[in-house]
């Protein structure tokens, strides 16, 4: 028996006005046994731990190709047409047909004239093995799912937690049902209901209410005899799709009737929710946030954690700009992306005085580039492997970076996307996160996992950004228009 495995992943973004291109994917994209051996050194990997799970059953795994563009704009038609047919030839190459197949996705991904590549690669694959073969499907906690999905997957697996600590836990959950059909000892049912709700990514962190009390469904669910699996998916709301919104998911061993209480259950808890998953009362415009937070660092022992929630490619520079406005000092603004003003730091040199600007290349909604003048404090580039509960055992990089001291801001200027999640980007760079009196994320929810145990508290500022808060703010050309908050139905 063999169990073929692949992934392609990507959260589009599909108001930014670029195109994310087949660089941003082949660039770390992995392959056979170096696709293996790199998950399964993760804690925290789907591939890995699901590897983990049939090869300690005795059955082999063929890793096929895994490949993850992160998050930006719209991807183009060229990576989906690239990735699928090497999906779908590897199957049809492989020595005997597959007992299974296991596929890691989003959820998420949009590209120039696909609006749910995901179905359309679950529809390929279905058709490579034929309708006898499993597929069993991981996907993001923020998934926009098409209902049409269950005809091609036997079963649909979710992340359970936001922030994403449980993704080598949901590859096991997926890889123990696959088992379980392959000796034939369960015979899956799937169903699913959209309760017509779009929850905007800062309220589905799974540490806060009401995502906590969903969630906590849902376990109470799993728990029930004669089901497989639950999962609840809070959708990303920057996609403008048709299969746009929140989803509920069951898994039973063949109780139609289950499955069906469990979704309608599920669903009407969500839409029972729906004004704390939208809307919530504790946002500070820019101005307002970083006032406040400069006054509560005067008295507290820990840093403050400033969320910009809004800025998806870590480049915007609201926030920034008001902490040099308001003549903040100890504030710390980690992995602001900007290739060209680091490189010109590097040219310039650790301990020399430079001027440059940065940031705000995503779009003209981004702020405008922040004028820098200040004393480089460290430049290079670093290689590690991370420690936090998302990353633990990835081979992570920054980037040519640097880092300069702007006025008592300390400004961290990188060459790769990424947000702040966990103490590394600060740590491994010679400092330590109870160095400053303020530390700026632009996560939406991952920051939760460690920094709501370094911070005193927690200010969320809704700046004006792409990714508002207010999605009635967001142009919509695509999903229904009867979602609830575009449409505020009771």
């Amino acid at each position: 028996m063999s169990i073929a495995i692949a992934g392609l992943s990507h959260e589009t973004q599909t108001s930014l006005p670029e195109k994310t291109d087949l660089a941003a994917f082949t660039e770390d994209a992995v392959r056979g046994e170096v696709m293996l051996r790199q998950h399964q050194s993760e804690p925290n990997s789907a591939v890995g731990c699901a590897a983990s799970v049939f090869m300690n059953a005795g059955i082999d795994v063929v890793p096929l190709v895994y490949a993850a563009g992160g998050v930006g704009p719209t991807v183009e038609d060229e990576v989906y047409d690239y990735f699928a047919a090497e999906i779908c030839t590897g199957l049809e190459e492989m020595a005997s047909s597959p007992t299974g197949v296991l596929l890691v996705l989003h959820g998420a991904m949009v590209t120039e004239s696909r609006d749910d590549p995901e179905l359309d690669l679950l529809r390929d694959v279905r058709n490579a093995v034929g309708e006898a073969v499993p597929i069993m499907v991981t996907l993001d906690l923020h998934g926009n799912l098409s209902p049409e999905m269950l005809e091609y997957a036997t079963a649909v697996f979710g992340y359970h937690s936001s922030p994403h600590v449980d993704v080598g836990g949901t590859g096991e959950r997926a890889a123990r049902a696959m088992l379980q059909v392959i000796k034939g000892e369960v015979h899956l049912t799937t169903a699913m209901q959209k309760p017509g709700l779009i929850v905007p990514s800062l309220y589905s962190a799974t540490t806060q209410w009401p995502a906590r009390e969903i969630q906590r469904r849902v376990r109470e669910w799993c728990r029930r005899a004669g089901v497989i699996d639950v999962s609840f998916f809070y959708g990303f709301a920057w996609s403008d799709v048709p299969q746009l919104g929140a989803s509920a998911v069951a898994v039973t061993d063949g109780d139609r009737g289950l499955a069906e209480e469990i979704v309608d259950d599920l669903a009407g808890l969500a839409w029972s929710y729906r004004e704390p998953l939208t809307r919530q009362p504790d946002l500070y415009s820019v101005s307002e946030g970083v006032e406040r937070a400069l006054d509560l660092a005067r008295r507290a022992d820990r840093p403050i954690i400033l969320l910009d929630h809004a800025d998806r490619m870590q480049d915007t520079t609201f926030v920034l700009r008001e902490l040099l406005d308001q003549g903040a000092r100890g504030a710390a603004h980690p992995l602001l992306y900007d290739p060209e003003a680091a490189a010109a730091c590097q040219r310039a040199g650790a301990g020399t005085e430079v001027e440059v600007a940065a940031g705000s290349s995503s779009s003209d909604r981004a702020g405008g580039p922040v004028h820098l003048r200040g004393t480089v404090l460290w430049v290079g580039e670093i290689e590690y492997v991370g420690g936090g509960p998302m990353t633990a055992g990835r081979a992570i990089t920054h980037g040519p970076a640097a880092i300069v001291d702007v006025d008592g801001i300390w400004v961290q200027l990188v060459s790769r996307r990424t947000s702040l999640i966990d103490t590394d980007p600060i740590e491994r760079y010679g400092w330590r996160v109870n160095d400053f009196d303020i530390i700026v994320t632009k996560s939406k929810t991952h920051f939760r996992a460690v920094y709501e145990e370094v911070g005193e508290e927690i200010i969320v500022v809704d700046a004006p950004e792409y990714s508002p808060a207010d999605l009635t703010r967001q142009e919509y050309r695509k999903a229904p228009g009867d979602l609830y908050p575009l449409c505020r139905r009771e």
